[in-house]
């Protein structure tokens, strides 16, 4: 590299010396109707020396007189002597000597100085000739186109007795390469290079035998999984099993545990990841500091250049400009340029080396036996693209996956260092969650115990551990706390500019630094860091909120060594025994063992109303959080709001304690795996990030034209070509463009808070504005949360038929109203009715109250009125979505006698009951009203032969429901909320489509979707349902009940707005049924409702509408919450002010809060849109017409104007345009997210077409004015590397004025559009800054010039 600096040096400096000119006219020679010039005076023309062989060859007028002491020596004065030195400064010698002297020059001497002359008649194009013609004549030289030559052109000899001495430029100074700074220089850099071999040359070494040990391990089946040398891929199947000194332990998140102790486990953030062990060595740290310091000196050798350009280093050199380059301005702008190339490749290769570099300087191990541990996890980028790519797109594409791979950015490198616990067990930290080392597998995993799935085992161990144990299980899983590492401030700034963007900018304002740019650099410094701190605040203020949420730390009591304690949460382990207290946080993930629990889920499910939780039985049952196993967990995230101790029970353990069995801490937790995912995302790629490789690549290639051009038309200027050159490109791509692109959805997001709609995934808002299917729930999100009671139908026992319906319930039946008072889990919090809505409205229409001090599970005092007495319940079943019913034991205190009452939906209690009990028009009466949009709950009893409670725990719950009697149906009616039927509206105009799930029948779903115009008028609805996932899907017409074979015709009617005439409908094993055959593909956008659909089906069903759609999922929490997370756009309605379920969580509990979404995020994408339209055409402006007519006319814009344009300008532009408003109502199409497509395209090509064509039209008008041919900026006569002497002129005049209008304009144009935006004159921040701007410049236009 520096063998080649000289050489590059010298050649640029002799190329830096060249003018430009204008190639295609000639300057001022022909006005503006093509005759030449008038003849103009120039004065004090100052003429170049004549130079002889013989000074009486000298005109008369121009010979030598001295006096008689003197003699006329070489330098063309008089002297007393002519010394050695006075006759070296001959002006004939054009300041050369030696052998850089022609032969034909070493003899000349000069005559007498000719004074300076007026020219009358000066051409400007032809200026050297008049200028000798003028000077001949003060000379008298009569003929000297026949007897005077040119310096070096012709010389004395033959007719021609002198000649002009008209020197050429003198010869650039070069570096003799043995200055100070460059012997340090070659020594800093040669020792780096040296020391880099060295290590290189040992680390080969060194690592040889671990390589050699690690290929002897991969041939046995043992290590079959590593990959590559001194590496452990993550391996899950090896994990089953796993244990350590004999303990229950295995490794894994995912948890399928059986009995007998085997478990599958997969851990998210490990899967297919590599784990490289490494150690450090005093060298490799040495060379690690050496590139860091021979970094920071390159950076700083930068900096004495550009302080000696400006003649401002210390000592000697102060005061004088170029000192470093022996005074030669060129020379040192050569310099520099080759510097900065060097400096800038520097940076480059240390960015795409950044994730290799400081594991490189470290002695590769095996992961068990290093310091470090680096786990490289690929990435899986999400992406949401609406349609194919094109070819185009395609090989782009492709050729980013390959560039991807090259430089390792395909995967996420981090390094971690492995620690020891007390008792000396390794282990290291990734992603929050402690990975220990297994001594006889010499594998890493996470640990979880095993503490068994049957409920007797978990209740069994509700003695806790003991002392020894709690330390060895902390060991392994480690503290029970997710940190959230926020970093300050400085540190956040630095986090943000080791980006690439950031280098970029860096690089390119130092050349702005150099080249007497500074005033433009410090306002381009300003607007990057105004851009960056826009960003950092953002990201800074989003993590804080999280570790709001994430951080959680008190004191709970815990149960070891069999005594209570208070112990920190943090020191919480799986198998500990805590008791719950009103008020507490829950830190962790617990089985409930004693007492019941009123849990509040709404930060972490967005389920707005508090839950009960229920202990788990002492019964051989399987505990499983995904079904009935979620009614006796308690979530790490939660908050207690109401405990009640159990001291009598049938089937569940008795203490005056609430007692929870510690299962899952930190971030093996529910609540952990969510924030895990939060915090360390995949990336996603929306289509605008897939078509931003091309306008990269687009950017590139113009970059070249750039390049290009300023080199043909700047004809010999090297040093103008490079700089100019750089300075374009650097405007290509304005340094607001990050914060560009994220200033829309930091204000969506700012104005989603002011409606009550938070979000703690800021980017999701861009993705928000393109969705185009909302799947929503229907109670609680479509209709009021809680239903209203509408009445009963009970069925004669006697008959086995229906009674009347009556909306008196306690006009019917006693056994019914026992039912209806005690079949639920409903509890009383502080005087308010906490549980399910559907159980709570039930409760209330039996006009029970509940007795604040139960004797078994809950006592029920019924309505006086009814004279039923007190209700003990006994046992309770909670309901389970597999089961679809719940069924309570209770004791009639009156009777004394046991019965048992079973609640769920119609078809299940129908399956369940004795066929006598079922009347014959059970069926169609449940499907009556159905279809008057009725929630239909049946209810069955039966009494028990015994009457002890004690003996209920005995039987299991099929052996209590079987063989019960149907009692009745309770109906409620579903209503809309108020806003419903407006919000789809919304949703249908604005293209949007919306979709029901729901776990109600399909009958009432589709009657509520009918009301709220889901459904539209006069639609047609087939109803598809089957009995199992393995019988054939059965169509019927909801209206007419008459059965369809076939519903392809109905599909392709289609009515006279283009759309079909009929919807469909399917119930839970329908849709079941639809997946398993592969039909849901073609018929998934046919579907309005999916009803009886499972939480694991709403999944399903979510992801299915994902293949095809941008889709968004709106629920109420709860039963929603897993189809939240999975949609790609998650909007829960909770009373929680944030909610980690889904990233976004709205506290207006309507779905018109999905509709204020999509508007306020639609106008976040138009806008950032907006912005980039706006910054693509300042790019293309700056780099375009403005860049090409200063290249051909050797012109520039002033100082102020260009801080007034960058900082201004850009600026004012694009914060004012951030602060349009949405549109009022959504528009029937989306906003485009595609950077390519045919509206950006005719945006930004329109804009760009007429910007050239205005500012070409403006020179066209300019080149036919009379005033300004014959008065035009001669790039000949000016120094094209000094841009600052190039504005004052007309040319730069008209280029400043039409190109200041069009940067202010392209701002204003792109703020039109009414469809996501508010209309533009409501946007008054941009009107304000549009009208003073416009005033200003036009101020500077129209007023008289300055001084």
């Amino acid at each position: 590299m520096f063998g080649l600096l000289p050489r590059v040096v010298a050649v640029l400096a002799l190329l830096v010396t060249a003018s430009a000119f204008q190639l295609w006219h000639d300057v001022n020679r022909y006005d503006a109707h093509g005759n030449e010039c008038l003849y103009r005076e120039k004065s004090d023309v100052v003429c170049s020396r004549l130079c002889v062989t013989d000074l009486s060859s000298c005109p008369t007028s121009l010979q030598p007189s001295c006096p008689d002491n003197q003699s006329f020596c070489a330098d063309g004065e008089c002297h007393d002597e002519c010394t050695d030195d006075i006759q070296a400064q001959n002006p004939c010698h054009c300041s050369r000597s030696g052998n850089k002297l022609p032969s034909e020059a070493q003899n000349l001497v000069p005559c007498l100085t000719i004074p300076s002359v007026t020219i009358q008649q000066f051409h400007a194009w032809n200026s050297e000739e008049d200028i000798r013609i003028a000077c001949g004549a003060e000379a008298n030289i009569t003929d000297q186109s026949k007897t005077v030559g040119v310096w070096d052109k012709s010389w004395i000899g033959g007719d021609i007795e002198a000649v002009w001495a008209e020197c050429p430029a003198a010869p650039t100074p070069n570096y003799k390469y043995n200055e100070s700074y460059w012997i340090a220089a070659y020594a800093v850099n040669g020792a780096l290079a040296l020391l880099i071999l060295v290590w290189s040359v040992y680390k080969g070494f060194a690592e040889q035998s671990v390589r050699a040990a690690t290929l002897n391990k991969t041939s046995g089946a043992d290590n079959k999984h590593s990959d590559s040398p001194g590496s452990a891929v993550y391996d899950q199947n090896r994990d089953k099993g796993y244990n350590l000194s004999e303990k229950p332990l295995v490794g894994g998140v995912t948890k399928t545990t059986s009995e007998n102790g085997s478990v599958d486990s997969t851990d998210p953030a490990m899967p297919n990841s590599c784990l490289h062990g490494y150690r450090n060595k005093l060298l490799g740290t040495a060379c690690i500091w050496a590139i860091t310091l021979v970094t920071l000196l390159w950076i700083c050798f930068l900096g004495v250049w550009t302080a000696d350009y400006y003649g401002s280093l210390p000592g000697k050199y102060n005061g004088k400009s170029y000192s470093l380059a022996y005074g030669s301005d060129n020379l040192e702008l050569a310099t520099f340029l080759i510097l900065w190339g060097i400096s800038f490749i520097i940076l480059i290769v240390l960015y795409v080396l950044k994730p290799h570099l400081r594991n490189y300087f470290r002695l590769l191990a095996l992961p068990s036996k290093g310091k470090y541990v680096c786990v490289v996890r690929p990435l899986h980028e999400v992406k949401v693209i609406e349609e194919n790519t094109n070819r185009l797109q395609h090989y782009i594409n492709v050729f980013t996956g390959w560039l991807q791979v090259s430089l390792s950015r395909d995967k996420e490198y981090t390094t971690c260092p492995i620690e020891k616990t007390s008792e000396g067990r390794i282990y290291f930290t990734y992603q929050c969650t402690r990975y220990v080392l297994d001594e006889q597998t010499q594998q890493y995993a996470p640990y979880e115990f095993d503490l068994g799935t049957i409920h007797r085992r978990l209740i069994q161990q509700a003695d806790g551990l003991s002392g020894a144990e709690v330390a060895y299980r902390l060991e392994l899983v480690g503290p029970n706390f997710i940190e959230v590492k926020v970093p300050s401030i400085p540190a956040a700034f630095a986090r943000e500019f080791v980006s690439f963007f950031y280098l970029y900018q860096l690089i390119f304002l130092w050349a702005f630094y150099f080249y007497a740019y500074w005033q433009v650099g410090l306002v381009d410094t300003g607007v990057i860091l105004l851009s960056a701190t826009i960003k950092v605040v953002l990201r800074v203020q989003s993590e804080r909120r999280l570790k709001q949420m994430a951080e959680q730390e008190e004191t709970t009591p815990v149960k070891r060594d069999g005594e209570w304690s208070n112990v920190s949460t943090r020191d919480l382990v799986p198998g500990d025994v805590i008791e719950v207290t009103t008020g507490a946080h829950m830190s962790c993930d617990c089985v409930l063992l004693s007492g019941n629990a009123i849990m509040n889920e709404s930060s972490l499910t967005g389920e707005p109303l508090p839950i009960r939780k229920f202990p788990v039985r002492i019964d051989d049952s399987h505990y499983n959080v995904a079904e009935a196993g979620k009614m006796s967990t308690l979530f790490a995230g939660t908050v207690v709001s109401q405990v009640q101790p159990v001291t009598k029970s049938t089937d569940s353990l008795e203490s005056d304690r609430v007692l929870a069995l510690v299962r899952f801490t930190g971030t093996m937790s529910d609540k952990g795996q969510l924030v895990r995912r939060i915090l360390f995302p995949n990336p996603i790629s929306f289509i605008f990030n897939e078509q931003m490789r091309i306008v990269v690549c687009i950017l590139v290639l113009y970059s070249i034209f750039v390049m290009a051009m300023a080199a043909y038309l700047y004809q010999g200027n090297a040093v103008a070509v490079v700089f100019y050159g750089i300075f374009a490109i650097s405007q290509l791509l304005s340094p607001l463009l990050p914060a560009a692109l994220v200033i829309g959805q930091s204000v969506a997001a700012t104005r989603l808070r002011k409606k009550k709609i938070y979000c703690v995934d800021p980017q999701r808002i861009m993705t928000a504005g393109k969705v185009q299917v909302l799947c929503a729930d229907k109670t609680g999100t479509l209709t009021r949360d809680n239903l209203e009671h509408y009445g009963g139908r009970c069925i004669d026992p006697a008959t086995g038929k229906f009674v009347e319906f009556t909306s008196d319930l306690l006009a019917t039946d006693r056994l019914f109203q026992q039912a209806v008072a005690s079949c639920h889990a409903v509890a009383d919090l502080n005087g308010q009715l906490i549980g399910n809505p559907v159980d709570i409205e039930q409760f209330r229409a039996s006009k029970a109250t509940i007795d604040p001090q139960p004797e078994y599970l809950d006592a029920i005092q019924t309505a006086p009125d009814t004279n039923l007495g007190k209700i003990h319940v006994v046992r309770r079943f909670q309901f389970v979505h597999a089961r679809a019913s719940m069924s309570v034991v209770i004791l009639d205190e009156s009777t004394g006698k046991l019965h048992v009452f079973v609640k769920g939906s119609f078809e299940r209690l129908k399956a369940i009951s004795s066929a006598r009990s079922v009347p014959a028009d059970y069926d169609e009466a449940c499907a009556d009203l159905a279809r008057e949009g009725c929630y239909v709950l049946a209810f069955a009893h039966k009494t028990l032969d015994t009457a002890d409670p004690a003996r209920v725990g005995e039987f299991t719950q099929d052996e209590l429901e079987s063989g019960c009697d149907m009692l009745g149906l309770l109906v409620f009616k579903n209503m809309l909320k108020s806003d419903t039927a407006q919000a789809i509206a919304e949703l249908k105009h604005g293209s949007t489509r919306t979709v029901m799930i729901t776990g109600d029948t399909a009958l009432t779903g589709i009657v509520i979707a009918r009301q709220c115009g889901m459904i539209p008028e006069n639609t047609r609805v087939l109803l598809g349902e089957c009995k199992t996932p393995a019988d054939e899907i059965q169509w019927v017409d909801v209206d007419t009940r008459e059965p369809v074979a076939d519903i392809q015709p109905h599909l392709a009617e289609l009515g006279s707005d283009g759309f079909s005439t009929t919807e469909l409908a399917v119930g839970g094993a329908a849709f079941e049924r639809l997946c398993a055959t592969g039909e849901i593909d073609t018929l998934l956008f046919k579907i309005r409702v999916f009803a009886r659909m499972k939480p694991t089906h709403k999944v399903e069903c979510v992801e299915h509408h994902m293949k095809y759609a941008v889709t968004a999922m709106c629920g109420d929490g709860g039963n929603d919450s897993l189809a939240l997370r999975a949609a790609h756009v998650g909007i829960a309605l909770s009373d929680a002010e944030a909610s980690i379920v889904s990233p976004f969580s709205a506290s207006n509990r309507s779905v018109m809060s999905c509709v204020e979404l999509l508007r306020q995020s639609r106008a976040g994408l138009a806008t950032s849109f907006a912005n980039f339209t706006a910054l693509i055409c300042y790019g293309q402006v700056m780099s375009g017409m403005l860049k090409m007519a200063s290249f051909y006319f050797s012109i520039s814009l002033t100082e102020n104007l260009w801080m007034l344009i960058d900082g201004g300008v850009a600026t004012g532009m694009m914060i004012s345009i951030s602060m349009s408003g949405p549109a009022e109502r959504l528009a029937p199409s989306r906003p485009t997210s595609r950077i390519l497509g045919p509206q950006m395209l005719a945006s930004v090509g329109g804009i760009v077409l007429m910007n050239w064509l205005f500012s070409a039209m403006s020179y066209v008008w300019l080149f036919r004015q009379d005033w300004f041919r014959c008065n035009e900026h001669s790039a000949a006569e000016s120094e094209a590397t000094k841009w600052w002497l190039q504005g004052d002129n007309y040319e730069s005049s008209i280029m400043s004025f039409v190109s200041t209008f069009q940067f202010i304009n392209n701002g204003f144009v792109v703020n039109y559009g009414y469809l996501h935006r508010a209309k533009w004159y409501k946007n008054y921040a941009l009107l304000t800054v549009w009208a003073f701007l416009m005033a200003f410049v036009s101020y500077m236009l129209l007023a008289d010039p300055n001084q």
